[in-house]
């Protein structure tokens, strides 16, 4: 049995390896305590409960200098979690059949199916692939559009606006469906990307780049499943202990406020400078009544990004605010 040892020895190890790799994405990059530990119990459950060889040849392994492609990029970490957790998957399935010819018994398929879960559960965390940090989101109703709502939308981004977010709650789901779609067929000219108020259904069915959470919508590991991590999730927090747990359940950035009184939610509470700087560390979108005359206060305390509705949708010249708004960033830098 000495070739089926030297198969064990090398399966056993790669799928410790690719564990340890999920394992430390969950406990440095993710700060998940739970899925860490969850993933070095698999690990160690195999070293456990599987047969403690010394079979390796390494010198006369002829598969030591083939490879693919495909081993040598990773352009994210994404490819990293999915290339370790396909690795322990195909590892385990080898060492499952193998210690079936010694009659062993063995826990490995069910450790197979953990890291199943275990491995989804690292990917889905690691939210988007395409995230990134805005500068200035425009959250665009197109009623409170004082010019027609594809002027004020185009003039914003020619501006500068890096995102759009669209945010209408009284129409019907299909006429929301064919007004995303014209949204994202101007954004898309000039590379803007798009997210959906509230509405993953519309998100997922008009393919823009992601959808913003409320409070009460969605929760976002819900989100998360259905979304994969082809889609950004945002989510509204108004509270500092929430920024790191949504942060950590899959969201990909928060929307902090409301910084000033909005005239499009005049009832919500006005929130500290301080809940903005507990999100500086991630990407993050200050919103509520933000306007250039009092965006500087932002600034300066280190915000990266701003979601601004009334003072851009009530403008005559609405690529006037947004400029002004962005050169008051600059200003401050």
């Amino acid at each position: 049995m000495g070739a089926i040892h030297r198969v064990l020895d090398a399966n056993i190890n790669r799928a410790a390896e690719g564990m340890r790799v999920l394992e430390d994405i969950a406990r440095f990059v993710l700060n998940n305590k739970g899925l860490c530990e969850s993933i070095k119990n698999c690990r160690h459950e195999l070293r456990t409960h599987t047969p403690k060889t010394t079979s390796r040849d390494t010198k006369n392994d002829v598969g030591t200098t083939v490879s693919t492609l495909q081993e040598e990029s990773r352009n994210s970490l994404h490819d990293v979690a999915t290339a370790a957790g396909n690795r322990v998957a195909e590892a385990l399935r080898v060492i499952e059949e193998l210690l079936k010819l010694e009659s062993q018994q063995n826990s490995t398929e069910t450790i197979r199916y953990t890291m199943y879960d275990l491995s989804a559960e690292v990917i889905g965390l690691l939210g988007a692939t395409k995230k990134q940090q805005w500068k200035l989101c425009f959250v665009m109703t197109k009623n409170d559009c004082v010019l027609a709502w594809k002027d004020t939308l185009t003039q914003s981004i020619v501006a500068g606006c890096d995102c759009i977010q669209v945010r209408e709650k009284e129409i019907s789901t299909q006429d929301l469906i064919k007004h995303v779609q014209e949204v994202k067929e101007i954004a898309d000219v000039y590379g803007v990307q798009v997210v959906v108020n509230d509405r993953v259904d519309v998100a997922l069915a008009t393919k823009v780049a992601g959808v913003h959470l409320g409070e009460e919508d969605m929760p976002i590991q819900d989100a998360r499943k259905l979304c994969g991590p082809e889609y950004i999730i945002g989510a509204t927090v108004h509270d500092p202990e929430k920024i790191s747990e949504f942060i950590s359940c899959g969201a990909d950035y928060v929307g902090v406020g409301a910084m000033f009184a909005s005239q499009t939610k005049p009832n919500v509470q006005i929130a500290p400078l301080g809940l903005l700087k507990n999100a500086i560390a991630y990407n993050h979108l200050a919103v509520g009544g933000i306007t250039p005359k009092n965006v500087q206060q932002l600034y300066r305390v280190g915000c990266k990004g701003v979601a601004v509705s009334s003072a851009i949708a009530n403008a005559d010249y609405p690529d006037k605010v947004v400029m002004s708004i962005l050169h008051t960033e600059h200003q401050s830098t």
